[in-house]
């Protein structure tokens, strides 16, 4: 008995390490898109998304049911859905992550989890947290701490990267609603290989912007991008999901936000206003809060 609990112990540390270190790793495009000179924002999440893709189709061999297409096919429509919000999101965070601070990209992104908290009883019929329109009202509140509508230039693209980041968050909603929908019909693998693929193809006439001089140079952090901040994350969510349950996943998975928070401080010298702490210090309550 002593044996058998001492073993779920370590699995169970196992698996919240494995996503501590995937919610790292999805904080990390903040230092990677800006690395990257000289390509436009949908052409930086073409390369992110085709890079993803590519690291997963070599992952195929230990996932021999994601190319098994009949398995699944009456889910192809979803999984073309789901491919196309996720490209959207892919365009609108990265343009967010350019023109705002990391801090009101990461969090304004991540506000889809109180959407989803929201919606998914309407459109899923899950079962609502007890919380959730409190989450709901504290992150609107500080949405609107975040963006400081009193102290924004409208025409300027600190207030379009506001824009880009709070419409990343409905988009990635959609996302998630989309995902929980194939959720038991198709494995994480199969949806992330496919909305990676379909992704890029959305992006890919931005893909020949630029000359072929600037993609050779931004090689390095392209294949950062793609591999150390989305493939290499979503596999150890994956692997983090077999090891605990998707609860405590969801509560871990917060240490993306504060990452985020934390890159921007550390990295970009980029310190919130007094305000701006107060609405960060609610997005990350109703996240908190949504997610037990």
């Amino acid at each position: 008995m002593l044996l058998d609990q001492a073993r779920a112990d370590r699995t169970r540390k196992q698996g919240i390490m494995l996503v501590a270190a995937g919610a790292f790793g999805f904080s990390s495009i903040v230092i990677f898109t800006r690395l990257i000179t000289g390509l436009s924002s949908p052409g930086i999440a073409f390369f992110r998304a085709l890079t993803s893709f590519l690291f997963f189709s070599a992952l195929l061999p230990w996932f021999p049911a994601t190319l098994q297409v009949r398995r699944y096919r009456r889910e192809i429509i979803w999984l073309v859905g789901l491919g196309l919000t996720v490209g959207l999101t892919g365009m609108l965070y990265v343009y967010a992550v350019q023109y705002t601070t990391a801090a009101n990209a990461v969090l304004l992104n991540n506000t889809s989890t109180v959407y989803v908290a929201l919606l998914g009883p309407w459109l899923l019929r899950e079962p609502r947290s007890r919380y959730t329109w409190l989450s709901v009202g504290l992150a609107l509140a500080g949405i609107v701490c975040i963006a400081n509508p009193a102290a924004l230039q409208w025409e300027s693209s600190g207030f379009r990267g506001i824009v880009a980041a709070t419409l990343s968050g409905i988009s990635y909603t959609l996302t998630m609603l989309l995902s929980r929908r194939l959720r038991g019909r198709v494995s994480g693998v199969t949806q992330v290989w496919w909305s990676t693929g379909i992704a890029a193809l959305l992006a890919l006439p931005w893909a020949f912007q630029a000359p072929a001089s600037v993609v050779v140079r931004n090689v390095p952090f392209i294949l950062a991008l793609g591999v150390l901040a989305q493939g290499l994350p979503y596999m150890l969510y994956f692997l983090g999901l077999e090891r605990v349950p998707a609860q405590v996943v969801s509560i871990v998975a917060l240490l993306e936000p504060v990452s985020g928070i934390v890159i921007g401080m550390l990295v970009y010298r980029e310190m919130p206003t007094v305000i701006g702490v107060v609405g960060i210090g609610l997005v990350l309550t109703s996240i908190a809060l949504v997610s037990r």
